[in-house]
């Protein structure tokens, strides 16, 4: 693991609420049993047109990447499908001053059906309702896909 600045990374719980839009793409996936990675960046735009919060939150795999999120891009959370196994991921934030960017990664082995839910909520510029977090934030958890019940024919 590697990273230039403080960075925090958490667990969500099985009864943590996350985004309508996220849990909707999330169900939507679970029910077609697809598996793959769900990414949900909470970025916030700015009142002023030029700030050094600005960031592009991406994820990687094998230097390739999978999703990212800038200011410019719609604001939606994006799902993309991986093959069963085993995956290393690179979890980043870029900033205009390369320093103060996080970066670390994570190995995950998805079964057939399962969703890797990864959210981030970066340094931003702090508005009027809500207040920037101190450090680049992220939550994940690994959603299993649904089980089909085998029914026996005996009654029991």
């Amino acid at each position: 693991m590697t990273q230039d600045q403080p960075l925090q990374v958490v667990q969500i719980g099985e009864s943590e609420k996350i985004p309508l839009s996220a849990r909707f793409l999330l169900w939507l996936t679970k029910k077609r049993g697809r598996s793959g990675l769900l990414f949900h960046c909470a970025m916030r735009d700015s009142f002023r047109s030029v700030t050094l919060k600005w960031s592009i939150v991406s994820v990687e795999r094998e230097g390739e990447t999978l999703c990212e999120m800038t200011g410019t891009t719609i604001k939606r959370p994006m799902f993309v499908k991986l093959p069963p196994g085993p995956h290393e991921l690179t979890f980043r934030v870029i900033r205009a001053s390369r320093r103060k960017g996080t970066l670390f990664t994570k190995k995950i082995i998805l079964r057939k059906g399962d969703v890797f839910l990864a959210m981030c909520e970066p340094i931003q510029p702090n508005v009027f309702y809500r207040k920037s977090p101190q450090k680049d934030t992220w939550k994940m958890r690994q959603v299993p896909g649904f089980q089909k019940e085998i029914r026996r024919s005996d009654g029991g």
